[in-house]
């Protein structure tokens, strides 16, 4: 937490991002949640509040450019700026390349790295405000190295890798600090979708 209060617009409503949206919360930072899953967003928006947090929920599809740019604004109206962003929308397809349509990639690449460009596009600007602005990419070990069936996910987070690294250097000398976290295999909703998926689970 880098200053008294930091405002981080992120998904949050599940797995990763609603992880790091409690545990900002709890480190001092009020929090905009920005998801498509408005109930659970909520929830987790009240009980970040209950707590003794400072958070809201914003319903987007990141997805689109209208509905980010809104998020953002709303944010900034909200909490009076934009200190960090964390950007950790991502889907996965579990198909192999000639299997996919052309909509089922282009929807995993929307969220998975068109996300990053709207949110740097519209928070750019109030980041460039502080002393010191954050952007905080979420990549994957898929970013570094390929695993089977999953050909666009991968595409996808070694997209996110690089693009991180432009921004990195591109805002530097504006103040913007950027990085790129990359976990490996971690419990949440999306992994045991893509467990699931598979002829043997276990």
């Amino acid at each position: 937490i880098l200053s008294p209060a930091p405002w981080y617009p992120f998904r949050a409503a599940s797995g990763m991002g609603e992880s790091i949206a409690r545990l900002f919360a709890r480190e001092g930072a009020a929090v905009a949640l920005v998801d498509v899953q408005t109930a659970k967003g909520l929830a987790i928006a009240d009980q970040i509040c209950a707590e003794g947090g400072r958070a809201v929920f914003i319903e987007c599809d990141v997805r689109h450019e209208a509905a980010v740019r809104s998020s953002i604004e709303q944010t900034v109206r909200e909490f009076g700026g934009l200190h960090t962003i964390v950007n950790c929308a991502g889907i996965v397809q579990v198909k192999l390349l000639h299997e996919l349509d052309e909509a089922d990639w282009d929807r995993l690449m929307d969220i998975n790295v068109k996300s990053i460009y709207l949110s740097l596009k519209h928070g750019i600007a109030h980041l460039k405000k502080n002393p010191r602005g954050y952007v905080v990419n979420i990549g994957s070990i898929g970013s570094f190295i390929s695993q089977s069936s999953t050909p666009a996910y991968i595409a996808s987070k070694g997209a996110v890798l690089m693009l991180s690294k432009s921004i990195a250097l591109d805002y530097a000398a504006d103040g913007v600090r950027c990085n790129c976290v990359c976990p490996g295999i971690t419990d949440t909703p999306m992994l045991r979708a893509h467990l699931n998926a598979t002829a043997d689970p276990e």
